[in-house]
């Protein structure tokens, strides 16, 4: 089955995912204005403004744009690919890693570690770049760092 273009998301719907950005990484919405939000069944893509997005509508796509959000559950989670061109705006919830911590999730893919954050995703950074997306639950930080990601650290 091929995939159809994503269709671009209601006015209250882009307010909700924009809400969520700006309420959990303080990442300000009018960054945003200049791309459309695009979803699928569960991703959402950002895709620059054009007028002849309805012209595009009819094309089957695997991928269109930046993939940026996944809805897992019923909990949206960031890209890495995003998060690496965008989480430079974050103000929060942003995990600085030292090398040992970054070994052991290089090993394990988690770390025991206490963090004064509410549980959720978080942005993950070395002393030089933003490398991806972890998940923080109480006493736990797991990595969702892409395996090309975790090779070259």
């Amino acid at each position: 089955m091929e995939a159809r273009f994503p269709q671009k998301v209601s006015e209250n719907e882009r307010k909700e995912v924009l809400r969520y950005l700006e309420e959990r990484f303080d990442i300000e919405a009018f960054h945003f204005e200049k791309y459309e939000i695009l979803r699928g069944v569960s991703n959402f893509w950002l895709f620059p403004k054009t007028p002849y997005l309805e012209k595009l509508k009819n094309l089957q796509v695997q991928t269109v744009g930046l993939l940026f959000l996944r809805q897992i559950s019923k909990y949206l989670k960031p890209t890495s690919a995003f998060l690496q061109r965008f989480g430079y705006l974050a103000k929060k919830n942003v995990v600085y890693l030292s090398e040992e911590i970054i070994l052991t999730l290089k090993e394990k893919g988690k770390v025991e570690i206490i963090l004064d954050l509410e549980p959720g995703y978080i942005i993950l950074k070395n002393k030089k770049w933003i490398l991806g997306c972890g998940l923080y639950l109480p006493g736990k930080l797991f990595s969702y760092l892409e395996p090309r990601i975790l090779k070259n650290l």
